[in-house]
């Protein structure tokens, strides 16, 4: 069949753009006009400054404006944040800079617009993070774990903007498990996962809606209770390599038509152990079996299959 050059086109410039935008994350960390320093252990003079920071995170944050940088000291901080565009925050030690929910009902962060995260551990909200607005979203080095619904739930934020890349939300080694329900759960959006350990959640490793744009690379969606990755066929554009699927109680990928096209590449995987299929494939409606022309699976490999590699097409209405 002959290519579609728009395909390969979107597929290349997509690609490219991704590896550059993780391979230098940090070039755009700089410049930044103002710097708060936070830490638990901050005695009673506090201005936010290195020798006399804030003791509380939401303190700094009353102080922060566009184009601000908050750096914390190691700790732990029981306390629920909205960080409001232009504001980055960064923790001293994934593993011991820890953000717990002091109201287990809502998110432990909820972001307003373009925002960094690095070098945290978000834990023990209903939502790890909350992704409400438009705007880019850079995650890096977090562990985002034990929270009662999704790890990382991301709303569209703009109709208009919601796939394009400066409403991009960007994930490069970050470990998301042991959430209630999905590791990721994305409306609409545009999306790098990259590098990251997605597992031992309650539902889905990752869940996408309609219409997700994503390039997903070097990651593991291991032993969660879903699938490992669950995504809907109808305006995707995703593409995949060299990642793991394992250990997953329904399938290893689970994909999901309601009748408009889409595009999903699989390529260069491993899918191995799953409870189900290793690749699923479900009609919700009557439609065009045409449209799962937009899969493709190239270079993977498959082990320990229970139920076979690739399914039939069920149709489910």
């Amino acid at each position: 069949m002959k290519p579609n050059l728009n395909e390969i086109n979107w597929k290349r410039v997509f690609i490219v753009f991704a590896l550059l935008a993780i391979s230098l994350p940090f070039f755009s960390f700089a410049g930044h006009n103002k710097k708060i320093y936070v830490d638990s252990n901050a005695g009673s003079e506090q201005d936010g400054s290195l020798t006399h920071p804030y003791k509380t995170i939401g303190k700094a944050l009353e102080k922060a404006k566009d184009n601000t940088e908050i750096h914390i000291s190691n700790g732990t901080y029981k306390e629920n944040l909205e960080i409001p565009s232009g504001v980055d925050i960064y923790g001293q030690n994934s593993d011991k800079t820890i953000i717990k929910a002091r109201n287990g009902g809502k998110a432990v962060i909820s972001l307003k617009g373009s925002a960094k995260l690095v070098d945290l551990t978000i834990r023990e909200g209903k939502n790890g993070i909350k992704i409400a607005n438009a705007g880019r979203v850079k995650i890096f080095s977090c562990n985002i774990e034990k929270n009662d619904d999704d790890g990382i739930l991301i709303y569209s934020g703009s109709s208009k903007r919601s796939i394009e890349d400066n409403n991009q939300v960007m994930l490069s080694q970050v470990k998301i498990d042991h959430n209630g329900k999905a590791g990721i759960y994305s409306e609409k959006r545009s999306l790098i996962i990259y590098k990251s350990n997605i597992s031992d959640n309650k539902s889905d490793g990752v869940s996408f809606a309609s219409g997700v744009k994503a390039w997903i690379g070097s990651s593991t969606f291991v032993s969660n209770s879903g699938s490992g990755v669950a995504v809907v066929l109808d305006g995707a554009q995703i593409y995949t390599k060299n990642n793991v699927y394992s250990n997953n109680k329904r399938e290893g990928i689970e994909i999901v038509a309601y009748g408009a096209g889409g595009r999903i590449d699989i390529n260069k995987s491993k899918i191995r152990n799953n409870g189900n299929y290793g690749i699923s494939r479900v009609d919700k409606k009557a439609v065009n079996q045409g449209i799962w022309g937009g899969l493709t699976v190239e270079n993977t490999t498959y082990l320990y299959t229970n139920k076979g590699q690739l399914s039939p097409i069920f149709r489910i209405y």
